[in-house]
């Protein structure tokens, strides 16, 4: 499979958008009569994920398969966001390549902890993250919050 991850470009402003809200229905977090979605970060990618953060995208072809975002939240923690490869592709590796990219970023930025939420339906991006050796820290309504130091 011959991919690559690249910063984000605003010409992929719209597949990122349609890949986010498809892959939000896939799971069930959200229902189809909800796209398109219009939330203010996949509006303003360039301005949101600037200074110590970051935003990548994982292109095939052209064509956005994968995405991941680092928000710098302050206090020398990192926020993971809109980690999502689609669905055909799971297991294949685009997944770990984007969390690669993103936790080599932030500790290059002197980050101390990563910290992320994704939705308790997403019972696969779970086993990923423990995999990877988040440690589960609470649950606010559906969303299960996620945190990882960084050495």
């Amino acid at each position: 499979m011959d991919y690559k991850i690249i910063p984000f470009e605003s010409v992929y402003t719209q597949q990122v958008k349609e890949l986010v809200g498809n892959l939000l229905v896939y799971t069930g977090t959200l229902s189809p009569t909800d796209l398109p979605i219009d939330d203010e970060d996949l509006e303003s990618i360039a301005t949101v994920y600037i200074g110590k953060g970051g935003f990548w995208l994982a292109i095939m072809q052209d064509k956005v398969i994968g995405t991941v975002g680092l928000k710098d939240m302050g206090n020398d923690i990192v926020k993971l966001k809109r980690m999502f490869v689609v669905s055909d592709l799971h297991g294949k590796g685009v997944g770990e390549a984007l969390l690669t990219r993103a936790l080599n970023h932030a500790k290059s930025q002197g980050f101390a902890k990563m910290i992320l939420n994704t939705n308790e339906h997403m019972n696969r991006a779970h086993h990923f993250y423990e995999k990877h050796g988040f440690k589960r820290t609470g649950k606010t309504g559906t969303q299960l919050h996620y945190e990882l130091t960084l050495s």
